[in-house]
């Protein structure tokens, strides 16, 4: 799953964070998520919705360094899914320089990875990289998704790799085009319509589908014929869990 949760801001008044992280959580849970790429989510965001997911860990850090600001933390059931490794990198000239921004870029933005090995077959093993491209620089959003392609590759090993996000771009954008051109299979690509006719992603707590995504899983090392992918555009508890809707694929190994 690829769920940007909303940051936790006053502003938000009735879909506040503390009035729909239960919400959030049961979205999560609805899908029995083995792995849940974030972004948005501060510490104690992260701490309050694993409270509520009995058997789900997370792993991450603060785009400015530790546990200072928002994160694309990985959330993983942790009866199912073991870190072998992971790591953060920021998408700048200076990857692995807490806080570092580049390209035009409003914010530093990061990508958070894991290499994944199942807990009952240790020959089972894959890595997910989460990211939260930029909402203003389109170089940003263009080389940033290149440099995690690139560091995604190299992690990964030859191994199945899943990256997932909230990139900010459209189906027809520079982003997709870069991925698809590096052999990178969008899961959307696998529904119906394909990406185009998937509906909007974002929904700014109105609802509806009228649009397109700005919100990913992409992949590579997995059969094109085993995905299935959906967007939830549920309410839960009577609420939308965030502004965004939550997507998720399920990959099956051949």
């Amino acid at each position: 799953m690829t769920f940007n949760l909303r940051r936790a801001t006053w502003v938000d008044g009735r879909n506040a964070w503390r009035y729909r992280k239960r919400s959030a959580a049961a979205a999560i849970a609805a899908a029995d998520a083995d792995v849940v790429g974030t972004q948005e989510g501060s510490l104690p965001m992260l701490r309050e919705l694993t409270a509520l997911l009995p058997g789900y860990a997370w792993l991450g850090e603060g785009r400015r360094g530790g546990g200072l600001d928002e994160t694309n933390a990985i959330l993983y059931r942790a009866d199912r899914w073991t870190p072998e490794a992971s790591g953060t990198f920021w998408l700048s000239e200076r990857p692995e320089r807490p806080g570092s921004r580049a390209w035009g870029a409003a914010f530093p933005r990061i990508c958070t990875w894991a290499m994944l090995r199942s807990t009952s077959n240790a020959d089972v093993r894959w890595t997910v990289a989460n990211t939260h491209l930029d909402h203003i620089s389109a170089s940003a959003r263009r080389r940033g998704i290149a440099l995690v392609a690139e560091r995604a590759l190299e992690i990964a090993q030859g191994g199945p790799i899943v990256v997932t996000g909230d990139f900010n771009a459209k189906p027809d954008s520079e982003v997709a085009g870069l991925l698809r051109a590096e052999g990178w299979r969008n899961a959307f690509d696998d529904a119906s319509g394909g990406a185009h006719q998937a509906g909007a992603t974002f929904h700014g707590f109105r609802g509806g589908e009228r649009g397109r995504p700005i919100d990913y899983i992409y992949y590579r090392g997995f059969a094109a014929e085993g995905v299935e992918v959906a967007v939830d555009r549920a309410r839960y508890d009577g609420r939308y869990p965030s502004d965004h809707y939550p997507v998720y694929a399920r990959f099956r190994w051949t």
